[in-house]
């Protein structure tokens, strides 16, 4: 990974989750949980407010897009849970979008997970 220039601009750490069929060594019963598949991976996550703002109950709602970049071997499903450390701030956030490859990075769209709203 030293060979990729663009890891100086991770300043961010993150764990992904994706949702496994877990059973329970004592009932037996299997659950649908998050598992974390990848733990403190250099990140750096990226936001860009839309230019326009949409009425919303006739309030001014701004909408801002969220981007994650990560080193582009990583496999990580559209529906992965994502939290990421930047800034001394921890946030989750799933991941909305298969993520777009490129030749040093990859870049995934992500949405607030629900317990940050």
């Amino acid at each position: 990974m030293t060979n990729n220039p663009l890891a100086i601009l991770w300043t961010g750490k993150c764990t992904i989750y994706e949702y496994q069929d877990v059973t329970d060594p004592e009932t037996y019963q299997t659950n649908h949980t998050l598992v974390p598949v990848v733990i403190d991976e250099p990140c750096r996550v990226s936001y860009t407010r839309e230019t326009s703002t949409v009425l919303v109950n006739g309030t001014a709602k701004v909408s801002q897009l969220t981007v994650l970049f990560i080193r582009p071997d990583l496999k990580i499903k559209a529906g992965s849970v994502i939290e990421v450390t930047q800034h001394g701030r921890t946030l989750k956030y799933k991941g909305s979008s298969e993520p777009a490859l490129y030749s040093k990075h990859q870049e995934v769209n992500l949405e607030l997970y629900e317990e940050n709203v």
